[in-house]
């Protein structure tokens, strides 16, 4: 998601540093557009730990996107009312630990600079430009609309609420991108094609997509949509809004805007197109449930079964049925079936009949007789079968 590229450090995990304001990016650009890293004035660098220094670091450069932090970082180190030994370390740890590209560390020249001794970075062996300069000087390098106010510039810059509006972002950011790969998951679940080939099963695969409906009924999408709509509001600043709320002028903030819109916008079409998949699923579902009881009655093939199933066959068929075809050919197999069994009954009634008649004229007639009839009953019958 852009500056939020760095899936290991997130401003919760390095808040209580973060909140000392040991350093801070201001949204501020160079004169390259290069974004600006800030380490404020302060007396007590030689406390900060190591590691947690690194990890400040590390979590700062993720801040800007990829194309800004691609130009190279400005770093001012401001050591105005720090002891000048500390210099060193911090620039170890910045070439050591900091994951972007460095273009110049600028240092703020400590208070009675004159009358110290100059400390010699040529040993050190910086792969970075480093670079005394005063604060009138600085802004000859930077230009001041992109310089806080401790450094007589005009960039408008909240530590605290920046780091509230950062920690904001990233929540929604997270919660976001968590319920769209859910959405995703339940799209996967309704484009299966496979149907269940017993009734039973047809009862219960509707009955599980009646609850995968509540699933999506309950994705938070307007809640998250407030969120995003609440955080553009802060970010844009727009028609003269201005308040605790507004983070003016934060180009890192800023760059976000077309990621937040772009993503609630999938989150609402993503919801939206799983609606009408549940449905044209919900269809299916229902249909081969009344397939599988079709079959089921076709399989039992009775009589008194046989015109509600060619009824239900015709009122399938004639609805646009996703099986229409092979329920024709179950109806007509069927009607094929019935109607072979149908003769072969009538067939049977017949002899039956006859059979008895026989039997009728036999208890009438004298035997010489009897044969006689027989013979001409013969003629129209091949076959006598009890």
């Amino acid at each position: 998601m852009g500056s939020f590229r760095n899936d290991g450090l997130k401003a919760s995990d390095v808040l209580p540093i973060l909140k000392e304001k040991v350093a801070f990016v201001s949204g501020g650009r160079d004169k390259r557009g290069g974004p600006i890293l800030t380490f404020p004035a302060r007396s007590n660098h030689d406390r900060i730990r190591q590691e947690d220094l690194r990890k400040l670091v590390t979590y700062l450069a993720s801040v800007p996107s990829e194309d800004v932090c691609k130009r190279g970082f400005t770093v001012i180190i401001d050591m105005r009312g720090s002891k000048w030994d500390l210099i060193k370390p911090l620039l170890k740890t910045l070439q050591e630990a900091f994951p972007a590209e460095i273009h110049v560390a600028l240092i703020i020249k400590p208070d009675n600079f004159w009358q110290k001794q100059k400390t010699n970075f040529g040993s050190s062996k910086f792969i970075f430009e480093t670079s005394m300069v005063s604060v009138e000087g600085l802004t000859k390098l930077v230009d001041p609309s992109q310089l806080t106010e401790e450094f007589d510039g005009s960039l408008d810059y909240n530590h605290e609420e920046w780091i509230e509006l950062r920690l904001s972002l990233e929540e929604f950011f997270n919660s976001a991108v968590h319920l769209l790969s859910r959405l995703e998951d339940l799209q996967e679940m309704l484009a299966r094609k496979e149907f269940p080939v017993d009734v039973e099963g047809s009862r219960r695969l509707i009955d599980e997509h009646t609850q995968l409906k509540k699933k999506v009924l309950k994705a938070p999408v307007e809640e998250l949509d407030r969120e995003g709509q609440r955080l553009l509001q802060c970010i844009r600043c727009s028609d003269g809004f201005s308040g605790r709320n507004c983070i003016p002028g934060s180009a890192d903030f800023q760059s976000l805007v077309p990621k937040i819109t772009s993503l609630l916008d999938k989150l609402h079409s993503t919801r939206q197109h799983l609606h009408q998949m549940w449905h044209v699923r919900k269809l299916k579902l229902d249909q081969c449930f009344q397939l599988r009881l079709f079959e089921q009655d076709a399989e039992k093939n009775a009589y008194v079964n046989i015109n509600r199933i060619m009824s239900v066959a015709s009122r399938l068929s004639e609805a646009g049925h996703y099986a229409s075809q092979q329920i024709k050919q179950i109806s007509t197999q069927l009607d094929q079936e019935w109607k072979s069994f149908a003769a072969a009954l009538d067939e049977r009634s017949t002899i039956l009949a006859m059979s008895a008649v026989f039997h009728q004229k036999a208890e009438q007639v004298k035997p010489r007789e009897l044969l006689w009839w027989l013979l001409v009953r013969r003629v129209g019958v091949h076959t006598l079968s009890v």
